[in-house]
Order: C-alpha cells, then structure tokens, then sequence
C-alpha cells in the first residue's frame, strides 16, 4: 500500500504568532501532496469552529497547550483546555475528551519542550520529527526516546510559513478516511516521524518574518 504524509502540527493566524490564511493553508497542504494536516494553534480552537473544510485533504481537529512546564498537542479535540496546568493534567485533560496527546519538540529546550518529564508521562505519543527544530539534535534524541520507551511516532512541520507546510510529517501506510482512523494508526503505532528541519539560520529568517 502506497505510503500517504500527514502534517500534524501546523499552525494558522488564529495562533499570535503566524499570519497563514486558513484557505491557503489548505491550498499548500494540497499542491505539497500531503493526505491531511492538522492545525494545531497555541491555545485556540477558532480555526475549527470556523468550518474549513476539503474534498482533498483529511482536517484533523487540535491544538497546542501551553502546560506550566512546555507544551502539549491534544489532536482529535475541538474543545479548550486551560493554559499552565501540569503536562500530566493537560495529558488527562486530553484523554478525557477522547483525544491523542502528543509531546512535540520534547528536548528542544528553546521552544518550550518539556524535556525529562516526558519519560514519567502515559498513553502519549512523541513527535519525533519537528520542521522548526533548530539543531537536528533535538529530533534525533526525542526519536530515540520513543524507541526506546516504546511509544507512538508522529511528524510535523510546526509550520507558521506557508513555505515550510509539509516539511516534516507523519507517515503510514495504514487506510485512513477518517480523522479516528488516522488517530488510531497513530495509537497502534504505525506511524513514524519523518522529513527535515530548519537550519538555524532559516530558523532565524523565519522568526524575523512571522514577527515583523
């Protein structure tokens, strides 16, 4: 069965820092052959009340929260969690809705990733692969954590540029139609973390243009 690529952290101007347009994240997502993406904004479910949709292209419902400690992506919920609870209450937090939580950018240290506590978190999932990361250290330690512990792999651009949609990603080779199946390939593990990252100095032009 032909591999598809899922983009599960992207970002919208409902997030304050990024200006895409919903519909040209969409249209981007499309002409870069991806299957799905999901818009993860800080602390915002606005993009999903907002009834974007595609015959193209898989929308999976999320968000990023910002715990007290880092962050944390509940994909699979349309509803608000409340911001600087504890990594393992936003984790429950995430459970209780029926959601996925996935632990992104774990070990990157400037970007608010939770670092050592992950490894005392349950019925999570790792994004091993981060578009955004600045040193491609940080991936490779949070891809061997998850092999390690034994978790879920998922991939994401962490994209606030339309130009860097895509760039990082799941990958499975599982039948997904729905939002709970591609959830549930994840679950099962039968995904993996894939694609590329930043360099610094892209990392660098990127916070000066979504900033300025």
């Amino acid at each position: 069965m032909v591999a598809k690529r899922y983009d599960l952290h992207v970002h919208s101007w409902f997030s304050n820092d990024c200006k895409s347009n919903p519909k040209d994240i969409i249209k981007i997502a499309i002409k870069n052959g991806l299957s799905g993406l999901a818009i993860t904004d800080h602390n915002s479910i606005k993009f999903h009340h907002e009834n974007f949709k595609s015959n193209e292209l898989l929308i999976i419902p999320g968000v990023e929260v910002s715990t007290n400690r880092g962050h944390v992506i509940g994909l699979g919920i349309k509803e608000t969690i409340k911001r600087r609870l504890s990594p393992e209450e936003t984790v429950e937090e995430i459970l209780d809705m029926g959601g996925l939580a996935i632990i992104p950018h774990p070990f990157d240290f400037t970007r608010r990733g939770i670092g050592k506590i992950i490894y005392d978190l349950k019925n999570i999932a790792v994004e091993t692969v981060n578009g955004s990361c600045p040193v491609k250290f940080f991936n490779t330690k949070a891809k061997q954590m998850a092999a390690k512990s034994n978790l879920p792999e998922t991939g994401g651009s962490d994209a606030h540029r339309l130009k860097d949609i895509g760039m990082a990603y799941t990958l499975t080779t599982e039948e997904i139609t729905t939002a709970d199946d591609l959830l549930e390939a994840i679950r099962k593990q039968r995904t993996t973390g894939e694609g590329s990252n930043l360099t610094i100095r892209e990392k660098i032009i990127r916070t000066f243009q979504i900033h300025f």
